[in-house]
């Protein structure tokens, strides 16, 4: 089905949650300014799958329940689905300048499909068959779901059998469902979605059989706490609220999700020790979600483009040859990253389970590629802008009577530009060029060494020898 922003508001509202900011419990979070940029986030995708003009990206129909759904709970069983989850990507990313949310929900719901029946196949489980009725459930309330991946992992040296639950574990089964603890950080949207996926992070031996789990929780689960990320963005959206904090949708809210003895009910559980197939869940969740990046990461350089050509006509530079060079720069670097994400859609394989994976080369160079290219976007967004971005006064200031008419005047720019809408737009370019959003892209899908290993097992070296021994007569 599908449903709208004001079903999810409803049901956000009635959650409690054990939600901690700056060492300070919070009682009422929806009105909360580091909350509600991230509510209002995942409201827009809401919205969108209800307006004409974006249901060809943002619903499709389900194969389970035989209703039109929202595309962020979709199992993607034609190739098509793949290549409309990357355009989709590109499409909120571009709107939002941020996260949605939903990106890791979906993207583990699809690996924990192809996973899933894998494992039943061999080991005769039923966790498939949980997994659909859950989708099912899922999918019939049009709920938002995120996910859970990284391990807090304390001392990288050591494995997770050796330091107890700095990786998620599994504490007790019982007859009715399972107990675990852990902790899961830089979740992002966890506290404010209506269900949570949790898996593992990493690939497991025998050893580390008991942190091979996976499941699904509704948050506000009374045992979990979630501890916001705190940075100099997050501080300025509760000092000085609307334009000063640069994104309306804030700058990618995370938590530090604590795991204190939950219990989870066996038809929620989807992995539970079978710690030979962990590793494959891993695989599987990197290449969609990598491949997924590179919508995101489009969408993102589409937005600091545009920022860029504005700020440029702002300040009456827009015709000079070197700003219209970088402007293009930065077009050519995130084009050739979207470029190698929809190869991967296009070379995808379809699964036994049904579900389609994007090729893996390409998913992973797709990731290679993004984040240098994100990264010059915004070196060259900087160079546009000017030292302002980093050095510009506050909306107080502006609105302060006895200095705001200096403000006014000194801070202006082309004529006809009012000093507002040009501060508006430097304080947008400082949240991409100082926040902590930069940090996100270089880790988010993996730190930037994974895809490397994942393009050295994809790539048949020795065959592109065998060829030019053949061509030569070697």
């Amino acid at each position: 089905m599908i449903s709208t922003k004001e079903s999810y508001l409803d049901r956000l509202s009635k959650k409690r949650v054990n939600l901690y900011i700056n060492g300070e419990r919070i009682e009422n979070f929806m009105e909360h300014p580091n909350i509600k940029p991230i509510i209002d986030s995942i409201g827009l995708t809401y919205e969108l799958a209800n307006k004409d003009e974006y249901k060809d990206l943002m619903v499709a129909h389900s194969q389970f329940i035989d209703e039109p759904i929202n595309r962020f709970l979709h199992i993607y069983t034609e190739k098509d689905d793949l290549i409309k989850r990357l355009k989709l990507a590109r499409l909120m990313s571009s709107k939002l300048s941020t996260c949605n949310y939903r990106c890791v929900g979906c993207d583990i719901l699809n690996a924990l499909y192809a996973t899933t029946y894998d494992m039943d196949e061999s080991l005769s489980t039923n966790y498939h068959e949980r997994l659909k009725n859950y989708i099912k459930y899922v999918q019939s309330n049009d709920l938002s779901v995120s996910g859970a991946l990284t391990d807090v992992k304390g001392d990288r040296s050591k494995k997770p059998h050796q330091q107890d639950d700095m990786y998620l574990k599994l504490v007790e089964k019982r007859d009715d469902g399972i107990v675990v603890r852990g902790a899961k950080i830089c979740q992002s949207g966890a506290l404010v979605v209506d269900e949570t996926v949790v898996m593992p992070t990493i690939a497991l031996k025998e050893e580390g059989r008991a942190y091979a789990v996976s499941f699904a929780i509704e948050s506000g689960n009374e045992n979990v706490i979630y501890v916001l990320q705190n940075n100099p963005y997050e501080a300025k959206k509760r000092e000085t609220p609307d334009w000063e904090s640069g994104n309306p949708y804030g700058d990618r809210g995370t938590f530090l999700v604590i795991f204190n003895d939950v219990f989870v009910p066996w038809d929620r559980v989807f992995m539970c020790e079978e710690y030979q197939f962990a590793g494959l869940l891993v695989s599987n969740f990197s290449n969609i979600h990598r491949y997924v990046g590179s919508g995101c990461k489009a969408g993102f350089v589409d937005a600091i483009v545009g920022a860029s050509k504005l700020m440029a006509e702002y300040n009456g530079t827009e015709k000079a040859s070197h700003v219209v060079d970088k402007i293009v720069d930065s077009i050519k670097g995130i084009e050739a990253c979207y470029a190698c994400g929809l190869a991967a859609g296009y070379e995808s394989v379809q699964t036994k389970s049904g579900v389609w994976l994007p090729d893996t080369l390409y998913a992973n160079i797709s990731k290679v590629l993004g984040l240098p290219a994100l990264n010059k976007a915004i070196v060259n967004l900087a160079d546009i802008a000017g030292g302002i971005c980093v050095t510009c006064p506050s909306k107080r200031d502006l609105e302060n009577p006895e200095i705001g008419k200096y403000i006014e005047h000194y801070l202006g720019g082309k004529e006809g530009v009012p000093t507002e809408s040009r501060l508006k737009l430097v304080k947008f370019v400082e949240y991409w060029v100082s926040g902590p959003h930069l940090g996100g892209a270089i880790h988010g899908g993996g730190s930037p060494v994974t895809p490397d290993i994942f393009i050295k097992r994809s790539v048949n070296v020795d065959e592109k020898k065998k060829l030019v021994k053949e061509l030569l007569g070697l």
